[in-house]
């Protein structure tokens, strides 16, 4: 049993995904930004997501993941400079490493699933933070506000991913570990 609380979500001729519930944006009617956010875009996919450049502000490549087709079971996250700002390795269970934000450890307990499946719980510098399906997005909120307002968000948009975030998840430094997530929940990999 996948415990998905996102249902399926296909990708290219990839696997469905695990934890991905994202319909794709017509081209059309693209998801309207939310206030004082910035967008990073997945592109140039090789297939999946896992192959992929990620764009910034003006269209610039900031990140690249990288998953070498010799060494399929590790996937590299790389800066604009090529240094490798998080890794994660496929087998023989999947673990996820984010330089300077989270030490080593099994994706399944970095994303963990809630116990009610309504979400995956990621913990950042002491703070526990929610991705949750809300109307076409996997939206991330800290867990125990009472009142969680959209701290970033996830949209599948034609042939791309993107990620938008608000400058409070950024000046949070959250941007690698979002970066992460994104992946984890649209790769179409098995986490738990």
């Amino acid at each position: 049993m996948n415990n998905n609380p996102y249902g399926q979500w296909q990708q290219g001729g990839a696997a469905p995904s695990v934890f991905g519930a994202l319909p794709s944006a017509p081209a059309s009617n693209p998801p309207s930004a939310m206030p004082n956010s910035v967008t990073f875009t997945f592109t140039n996919f090789k297939t999946t997501i896992l192959n992929s450049t990620v764009l910034g502000p003006q269209q610039r490549t900031v990140y690249r993941v990288v998953t070498e087709p010799t060494a399929p079971a590790c996937t590299i996250f790389k800066d604009n400079e090529s240094r490798n700002a998080a890794m994660v390795q496929w087998q023989p269970h999947a673990t996820v490493e984010v330089h300077g934000v989270a030490a080593k450890q099994r994706v399944r307990d970095w994303l963990r699933l809630a116990s009610d499946q309504s979400r995956r719980v990621m913990d950042f510098r002491g703070v526990q933070y929610g991705w949750a399906p809300m109307e076409g997005f996997i939206c991330l909120y800290k867990v125990q506000s009472p009142a969680p307002r959209v701290l970033a968000r996830i949209a599948r948009i034609p042939n791309n991913v993107m990620l938008e975030m608000t400058q409070e998840a950024l000046q949070a430094g959250m941007l690698e570990a979002c970066l992460v997530a994104t992946v984890m929940l649209c790769c179409g990999h098995n986490i738990d």
